[in-house]
């Protein structure tokens, strides 16, 4: 499966969504294929205007003090993979443009069905989204 980046989409998107059994609008997608490099958990939104915006973050180190899984009594954790759990602080710093021309795949597994869509970009602009739906197919880590 591997890293994925997300997606949202704002609500007053004027563009139609073929029916796939959701809200478009509500639902947080998982994409590998906008970035021009492997995923990094990226987020990613389109905005009512139709704009695909990345989100700029920094991340910042957690002291081990104040990771969920440090404990007191013996000063450290139970595990190594307990201690890398909160090792890290997402700091959002804003929005920016992507400019994006060009398609990208994006999905889910909507009801147990997997809902996979394509935005066509033209310029920035979005201006067509296009589904294909697959009956009873479902992929590890969607819900």
């Amino acid at each position: 499966m591997g890293l994925f980046d997300r997606l949202t989409f704002e609500d007053g998107l004027d563009i139609e969504f073929p029916d796939f059994g959701a809200d478009p609008f509500e639902v947080t997608w998982q994409t590998k294929s906008i970035a021009r490099h492997e995923p990094l958990r990226d987020e990613y939104k389109v905005t009512a205007e139709g704009r695909l915006l990345k989100e700029d973050a920094d991340h910042e180190h957690v002291p081990k003090e104040e990771r969920p899984y440090y404990d007191e009594e013996i000063g450290g954790f139970e595990s190594s993979i307990r201690k890398m759990a909160g090792s890290r602080k997402k700091i959002h710093r804003g929005w920016s443009d992507t400019e994006y021309h060009g398609i990208f795949e994006f999905h889910r597994t909507i009801n147990g069905d997997y809902v996979s869509l394509e935005a066509k970009f033209t310029d920035g602009q979005l201006v067509e989204i296009i589904v294909r739906v697959y009956p009873g197919v479902s992929t590890a880590g969607t819900a």
